[in-house]
């Protein structure tokens, strides 16, 4: 317990008394606020979550529905034709879009009695006839195949088991089984 003549009692009391600040505090802070310029006293903040009276009168807002409903009518009209004459130019253009071109895939494999390229754009059948590569001597392997246009995926299969990524073309994500793929982009331009 604290005794009258204890230091931490009169402390305790000391703190207890309420604080008032001095008028002339007061006077003087809000005189250097006001000589604050505008724009340091009422910023965006204060702007934005000032309340604020706002009126509206229902015939500024019919109009304004009326125009929304005109400029939307004219729009859909003019969507519905540009989105034919789109199609129209869509369809005539996709068959040549989407006429393959002709790629040939070489690999260096010297020890190797089998080579196919598998990839996205034959499903990654090792067994597709199309995509069986030829011993050209020296252990280069090749084939000349089919490849629709777009960006794609592939690897060579050595020997049925062994996928090898292509070396000298750059390197797609993996693939999630663990294997990294080749990736090869087939554009119309000769």
């Amino acid at each position: 317990m604290l005794d009258d003549h204890d230091p931490l009692k009169h402390i305790a009391e000391e703190l207890k008394r309420p604080v008032r600040a001095s008028r002339t505090l007061d006077d003087r802070v809000m005189r250097a606020v006001r000589k604050l310029p505008r724009h340091a006293r009422f910023g965006l903040w204060s702007r934005l979550t000032t309340p604020r009276r706002v009126s509206v009168a229902p015939l500024s807002w019919g109009m304004l529905a009326a125009a929304m409903l005109v400029f939307a009518v004219l729009g859909t009209r003019s969507l519905v034709t540009s989105t034919s004459d789109l199609q129209a130019s869509v369809f005539s253009t996709s068959k040549a879009l989407k006429s393959p071109r002709s790629v040939q895939f070489v690999l260096v494999a010297p020890d190797a009695k089998k080579v196919s390229v598998v990839g996205d754009f034959n499903g990654w059948d090792a067994s597709h006839a199309g995509y069986q590569a030829q011993h050209r001597g020296g252990g280069v392997w090749s084939v000349t195949a089919s490849v629709p246009l777009g960006h794609h995926r592939y690897s060579f299969v050595v020997d049925d088991s062994v996928w090898v990524a292509d070396p000298i073309a750059p390197r797609a994500v993996d693939n999630d089984f663990g294997v990294t793929n080749s990736a090869i982009v087939v554009s119309n331009q000769e």
